[in-house]
């Protein structure tokens, strides 16, 4: 696998790469956006449970936390997989609202798309392009990889829109602000917030922001930003000497038992035993 890494000056969290999977990818999920286009072979992706097929000019958008997984059928599966992170969209730095509008305000629409033959070269092409720029260190080169980005999103969702009845992309409209939560959470998560201080903040119910949790991300709000927590103090055990009693309050936790119950649920070790593992 070769990886070619964009630097963002702006969000440090994308990655552009053409990627082969042999066989199979184990289910997993990021905490940042992947869109994937496939160039060649066959197999199928599952999105949180739901299958659909891969084959040359599947066009996937994959959103934070959704797990995933690939299975490649009848020989090896080719195609290019970009990362970026929440930032993009939500930060100071964001690059259009229209993009989030089409990107995050459609939760009924498909997270795929068969693109025709006539868009495939037009599309490889860009991803080619980007795949060079993130080579060499030119001038523009963040203003170049927003601008194709948008490109690409707006023939796969025009795309996916074509196959979807008349008015279906606008029911779920409403959740797009479950996203916007998102992208503070991960900006906020050493305060001490809990649901109800994120419902009045957002002025939305306690009660809808809760359910709006489950159905999205299959977790209470609660665990959900342990979680985001335990992946901070994970990377702070790994590349810091600090205490690991300094690093359960620097990440949110306001007792140190309460850290190390957490953590062990989610890592299925201690903190020290992890540390000592990834040091």
């Amino acid at each position: 696998m070769q990886v070619y890494p964009l630097k963002h000056e702006l969000n440090k969290h994308f990655i552009l790469r053409l990627n082969t999977v042999e066989d199979h990818f184990p289910a997993h999920r990021h905490t940042f956006l992947e869109f994937s286009f496939v160039v060649e072979g066959k197999g199928i992706e599952i999105i949180n449970g739901k299958k659909h097929d891969l084959k040359r000019g599947t066009f996937t958008l994959l959103l934070p936390y959704q797990v995933h997984e690939i299975i490649a059928e009848d020989g090896p599966l080719k195609l290019y997989n970009c990362n970026v992170g929440l930032e993009t969209f939500f930060g100071p730095g964001k690059i259009i609202e229209e993009l989030n509008e089409m990107v995050f305000a459609s939760d009924n629409l498909p997270s795929y798309a068969h693109i025709e033959d006539k868009y495939f070269s037009k599309i490889t092409n860009i991803f080619e392009e980007l795949m060079e720029e993130g080579m060499r260190d030119r001038v523009w080169k963040n203003l170049l990889f927003n601008a194709k980005m948008v490109e690409l999103f707006v023939i796969f969702d025009r795309t996916r829109r074509h196959y979807t009845p008349e008015g279906e992309e606008d029911l779920q409209k409403s959740k797009r602000y479950i996203w916007e939560i998102i992208f503070y959470l991960h900006n906020h998560y050493r305060e001490d917030i809990n649901l109800q201080s994120i419902a009045n903040k957002f002025n939305i119910s306690y009660s809808h922001l809760s359910t709006s949790f489950k159905e999205l991300f299959g977790t209470t709000f609660h665990s959900f930003l342990n979680d985001i927590r335990i992946k901070h103090a994970c990377g702070l055990l790994a590349s810091t000497n600090m205490q690991i009693i300094d690093i359960a309050f620097e990440v949110g936790f306001n007792s140190y038992q309460t850290f190390s119950r957490v953590f062990r649920q989610l890592k299925g070790m201690s903190a020290s035993e992890y540390r000592k593992k990834h040091s």
